[in-house]
């Protein structure tokens, strides 16, 4: 909000936070090196704050940039500009609109890059054959650009997350209204799975950016999930999912300097084990009935992590 434009009307005691953009811009690049091609395909968001007040105040115009211009500058600064991770383009596409409109203060560029994977044919890469999953794993980014700072978010939404054992819940209030029964080593129910469909993401320092995102960032994601999935043969055990993901957005912090805060939104995805006893039928956590968290009811949990001296 430090940048947000408050316009006071005479005469009243309202106050106009004006904001506005374009959203969902697909833009799609090939870069060509000989036969060896490399593609992003990108959803593209554009909000912007500053001097526009006159155009919500008085129906006057004169101080809006068209969203259709936002759209076009989007396509024009992926093929001007030389990038190899979505957040140096969402830099370079807000610096563009600042260069060119002086009262426009504050350009936030959101980004989602949709996930292609390269094809390989007898283990070899093909140079130009992908392939794309139906509900792919998105990385993102979110850059705030004004006159005198940068603040680059970069992050992670799609990407589901299951321990199918060592995880259980238990020590929870149990008021009138508790049914939910307690999972863990000293209960009936021994474990359970543990399963998420993550929305992360991390913001970094602005006074030391990265040089590299997308290797800082793999780097990060594999910190974030080697931290909850444990050991490969003997594996973590998680209290609940809020220690899990407590712990993991710890780690990243301690490990990457360069990283001032961290927001994880995790949703339970809950698998229940299937009453087969009803047909005489043992099912040792074997056979389950799954869910789906945007449609059925389940827990969400947030965990936002930041530093005590962080440079905001």
């Amino acid at each position: 909000m430090g940048n947000t434009q408050y316009i006071e009307k005479m005469a009243t005691n309202h106050k106009l936070h004006p904001t506005y953009g374009k959203q969902s811009v697909p833009v799609f690049k090939i870069s060509k090196t000989g036969p060896h091609h490399n593609i992003v395909d990108m959803i593209v968001g554009i909000m912007l704050q500053g001097q526009v007040s006159d155009s919500w105040l008085s129906g006057e115009n004169h101080q809006i940039l068209p969203t259709e211009t936002q759209k076009n500058t989007c396509y024009v600064v992926a093929m001007q500009t030389q990038f190899r991770d979505i957040e140096t383009y969402a830099v370079q596409l807000a610096n563009s609109i600042l260069s060119r409109h002086d009262h426009i203060d504050t350009v936030t560029v959101t980004v989602e890059e949709r996930t292609w994977d390269r094809l390989s044919v007898n283990g070899k890469p093909h140079n130009h054959v992908f392939l794309s999953s139906g509900d792919p794993v998105r990385r993102t980014c979110k850059a705030e650009v004004s006159r005198d700072a940068i603040i680059v978010r970069s992050g992670i939404k799609n990407l589901k997350f299951m321990k199918t054992t060592q995880s259980g819940f238990s020590g929870y209030i149990n008021d009138e209204y508790t049914n939910l029964k307690p999972v863990g080593i000293d209960n009936s129910a021994p474990d359970r799975i543990l399963c998420t469909k993550f929305v992360c993401e991390w913001q970094f320092d602005s006074h030391n950016l990265p040089q590299d995102y997308n290797k800082i960032n793999q780097n990060i994601i594999d910190t974030m999930l080697n931290t909850m999935a444990g050991d490969p043969n003997t594996g973590v055990w998680s209290k609940s999912l809020q220690e899990t993901t407590y712990n993991a957005a710890v780690e990243v912090l301690d490990q990457f300097d360069q990283v001032n805060e961290v927001y994880m939104e995790a949703p339970n995805v809950h698998f229940y084990t299937y009453p087969l006893n009803v047909f005489g039928i043992d099912n040792p956590n074997v056979v389950f009935q799954s869910t789906d968290p945007e449609s059925t009811a389940s827990g969400r949990i947030i965990t936002h992590v930041t530093r005590s001296n962080a440079k905001l």
